[in-house]
């Protein structure tokens, strides 16, 4: 066929499907869509039956799909009591530090690495960083939580992390969040004849629009500009250590909200960030799930807990090797500054063996060397070098005509569909 007729083709039919799209979009009643995945909890998976690679692929279906997941008994029922208490008791030993942190602080006026020398002299925690010129920092929390390290690098965990963002994999943040039981607040808000809870939507870093220094350079860590490109570039993990639902403080979530090209916040996109969005749900999940999330996604965190029992979860942030940590907001404070909390060498070398890797980087006296899986990525492509010049030895006949059954999809737009190529 011509290939004029075929281009043409071509962009008739994807203007009928971005219509055909609009017009499902219309027909669609979100809440109908949002009211069957929670009935039927699609986005679900059990870290504890089938095979690892049929779990690994569902959760990286769901995540593609709905921007999120939820993977069930990754910490198995009889350990999440202890750990829970593990995780409360290390919120109340890290809030400790930092205020010892801070009377320190006040008391001396001292900064950075003079800060730093006389908070060891005082057995206050305060760690260098691995980035030079960069103020010290308090220890990553995990150095409070070893039976919940155990399961931080979990295999189902790790491997849909490598499977949807790389196989070097980084863990940028890790905090604790605890949500008390607090029935008088996050009362309903009645709004005409409707009533709601609070939203704060908004996405999460690096495609957090505000970045949370908004036009501060001190404090501002960058973001990704609007477009974003259809590309997971965070995975945000909710280990829940309490049962989560709609009375609980579950996360707020608009499904499929990480493919749109609008954002909450958006300054031209025309969204009400503390407005309900048709097709938004809060999550359910049980004690010892996490809950991974595209930071794409439109979320919020809920602010009525009336469960009768405090909402207990550690919050991390898993990056691919590519993805600049740590590099911006020179003026950011060590209490506020929660990205790459360092650990020393020690600390680094008590952690179980499978996590080390994802924690290296944290570490200033370790080598942030490339993990084995890129490595492996990039002996494969120097044999396959190697094969070319190889067969340019020894089947020089043929290598011209070698790669004739190749053909690149994108040429087709270089060539403007109404204007052919000029004949000689």
């Amino acid at each position: 066929m011509d290939p004029d007729a075929l281009r043409s083709k071509v962009s008739r039919l994807e203007r009928e499907l971005e219509a055909t799209r609009n017009e499902l979009l219309q027909v669609t009643d979100p809440e109908a869509v949002t009211a069957e995945l929670k009935r039927t909890r699609a986005y679900a998976f059990d870290a504890a039956s089938g095979p690892i690679q049929d779990t690994v692929q569902a959760c990286s279906d769901s995540i593609s799909r709905y921007g999120f997941c939820v993977i069930d008994n990754v910490i198995p029922e009889d350990e999440v009591a202890s750990i829970r208490e593990e995780v409360i008791g290390a919120r109340s030993k890290v809030d400790q530090n930092m205020q010892a942190i801070e009377d320190l602080h006040d008391e001396t006026g001292f900064e950075g690495e003079t800060l730093r020398q006389e908070a060891d002299l005082r057995g206050v925690e305060l760690r260098p960083v691995r980035r030079v010129g960069l103020p010290p920092k308090p220890p990553c929390e995990i150095v409070w939580m070893p039976k919940y390290a155990r399961y931080l690098a979990h295999p189902v965990v790790t491997a849909v992390g490598r499977r949807v963002l790389d196989d070097h994999l980084r863990i940028a943040q890790l905090h604790i969040r605890i949500l008390e039981d607090r029935p008088s607040e996050g009362e309903p808000i009645q709004s005409g004849s409707e009533t709601f809870h609070l939203r704060k939507w908004h996405t999460d870093w690096p495609h957090d629009l505000s970045a949370y220094g908004r036009d501060n350079p001190s404090l501002n860590v960058g973001c990704i500009r609007q477009p974003f490109p259809d590309v997971t570039m965070c995975l945000v993990m909710i280990w829940n250590l309490t049962d989560v639902d709609e009375t609980s403080a579950g996360t707020w979530v608009v499904p499929g909200s990480h493919r749109d090209t609008r954002n909450p916040r958006g300054p031209n996109d025309g969204l009400v960030v503390t407005a309900p969005i048709p097709g938004d749900m809060q999550l359910e999940a049980r004690a010892g799930s996490v809950y991974i999330q595209d930071s794409r996604c439109w979320h919020a965190a809920a602010a009525h807990n009336t469960s009768g029992r405090k909402r207990v979860v550690v919050v991390n942030r898993w990056c691919p090797w590519w993805v600049s940590v740590d590099d911006f907001a020179p003026g950011s404070k060590y209490n506020v500054n929660q990205v790459c909390r360092p650990l020393s060498h020690t600390e680094y070398l008590n952690l179980p063996s499978d996590l080390q890797p994802l924690l290296r980087h944290v570490c200033p006296e370790e080598q942030d060397t490339l993990q084995q899986p890129v490595l492996d990525r990039a002996a494969g492509a120097d044999a396959r070098d190697r094969y070319g010049y190889r067969q340019l030895e020894e089947d020089v006949d043929n290598v011209a005509k070698a790669n004739a059954h190749i053909r690149v999809p994108s040429i087709d737009r270089m060539i403007e569909p109404d204007r052919k190529p000029a004949m000689e």
